[in-house]
């Protein structure tokens, strides 16, 4: 990645950056950036009037019309160089995580810890990508000691290019599983495409988390790996753990080299103890105290419709994990559904996007699990549920279709509802339904 030396004056004068001509204020440095569906150059002198500093334009007839106009070929490759560049002037470690399931989280509660310590620059919700990180690093000053980037990817490639932008000195993949199989192709393409991080950092002296209970990474980095966590013991991760409960929320004791700590979070789901493994380990090697990361975990409450638990009246617990959802996630909710000792299970699903020609194959293997587990009772919506369970369970095209017949869903007192689905299935609308009706 090449030093973007032309524009890092203009902003170390104007460090505000704007892709979105809307929201300008006055002194940004507006990014006219373009997209299939746009052109940013068509908003720039509108920016421009509406109080932006200068803008990085593509269209060299803009500079003609107006000399706050700085033309460069690519606006992205821009923007990604000018934070290259940015990142290079701090000497502090920056952390960058990546995988399929539970980066946010995992980012979240890693931040928790860590601010403990030190003043962390975080990536802002899911801003994880190649416009994303870039925009992240580039709100990097003189007051932050640390820095953690999360990374997100839906084809080959991408991760290997944030990693040249962010220039991680250290990170770590949650897992690996199924998503964006249209982009990647297969499991097997997740995990190389995943690998690109670790892959950065074995060039480059850095230092890789592993998640010892992930067969994939283990077989794959388990070598390379200077710190492992996990709770299979046959594989002798450096930091361990116990699951002593997971209803309603997930409490684990986690033996640390000095003393064990109980932990109780407020997470719901077993598998959300990766998470909070891959946190301690990446707290306790940055040198935070076993007693200040139960605080920074147990401080922790989930929002943005992840694994979050929601406490109803007659005793009704509603699980949302309704952000996102690929067949690993899917299945990993469904599973701790059903381990549950409840007087009713509904699970209300939503589609698995972004899976290309598995979809089928996914969504009815999802079916056919449902069917072996006759307490739980589902609810599905989508058209890929549609063509895979119509016939076998209730399904709803849409989730306005659903809303419309919420009515209809006896829901005694004790029972777990779990919302899950892919974020444009909008499961968001059944939750509100559901709670003008029952809570």
């Amino acid at each position: 990645m090449n030093a973007n030396s032309t524009l890092y004056p203009y902003f170390l004068k104007h460090p505000h950056i704007c892709t979105d001509s809307r929201k300008v204020e006055k002194g940004d440095f507006f990014f006219a950036l373009s997209g299939p569906r746009f052109d940013g150059n068509a908003f720039a002198l509108q920016a421009l009037r509406d109080g932006a500093a200068c803008a990085v334009v593509s269209d060299e007839e803009l500079v003609r019309k107006d000399n706050r106009c700085l033309y460069v070929p690519d606006t992205l490759v821009a923007l990604q160089e000018l934070a290259h560049t940015h990142r290079m002037h701090f000497d502090i470690p920056v952390i960058a995580i990546t995988g399929t399931n539970g980066k946010t989280t995992t980012k979240e509660l890693t931040r928790s810890v860590l601010a403990q310590k030190y003043a962390v620059l975080s990536t802002e919700g899911n801003l994880n990508n190649h416009i994303g990180v870039p925009l992240t690093l580039l709100r990097l000053t003189e007051e932050h000691e640390i820095a953690l980037v999360e990374m997100g990817a839906s084809g080959a490639g991408e991760i290997a290019l944030l990693a040249s932008i962010a220039h991680p000195t250290a990170g770590l993949i949650t897992n690996v599983g199924k998503a964006h199989l249209e982009g990647f192709g297969s499991i097997e393409g997740v995990l190389e495409a995943k690998s690109e991080l670790p892959e950065f950092l074995k060039a480059h002296g850095g230092t890789y988390f592993l998640n010892a209970d992930d067969p994939r990474l283990f077989a794959k980095w388990a070598s390379f790996a200077a710190i492992t966590y996990g709770l299979d013991k046959d594989k002798h991760p450096d930091l361990s753990g116990v699951i002593l409960r997971d209803h309603p929320f997930l409490e684990l004791c986690v033996f640390t080299a000095e003393e064990p700590i109980e932990i109780l979070t407020h997470l719901t789901g077993k598998y959300n103890y990766q998470n909070v493994l891959a946190a301690t380990a990446v707290g306790l090697y940055f040198g935070i105290r076993p007693e200040q990361i139960k605080t920074a975990v147990e401080g922790y409450h989930p929002s943005n419709s992840r694994s979050q638990v929601i406490e109803w009246s007659d005793g009704i617990t509603v699980i949302m994990d309704a952000y996102n959802a690929n067949p690993s996630s899917m299945m990993a909710a469904l599973k701790n559904l059903a381990e549950l000792s409840l007087p009713r299970k509904i699970a209300i699903l939503g589609d698995m996007l972004e899976l290309g020609t598995a979809s089928e194959a996914e969504h009815t293997a999802v079916v056919e699990w449902l069917k072996s587990e006759p307490e739980i009772t589902p609810y599905l919506c989508g058209k890929e549920f549609r063509k895979a369970g119509e016939g076998t369970f209730p399904v709803y095209e849409t989730s306005d279709d659903l809303v419309s017949h919420l009515s209809d869903i006896r829901i005694p007192a004790g029972s777990c509802i779990l919302i899950k689905g892919s974020r444009g299935i909008a499961l968001e609308k059944v939750l509100s339904a559901l709670r003008e009706l029952y809570q």
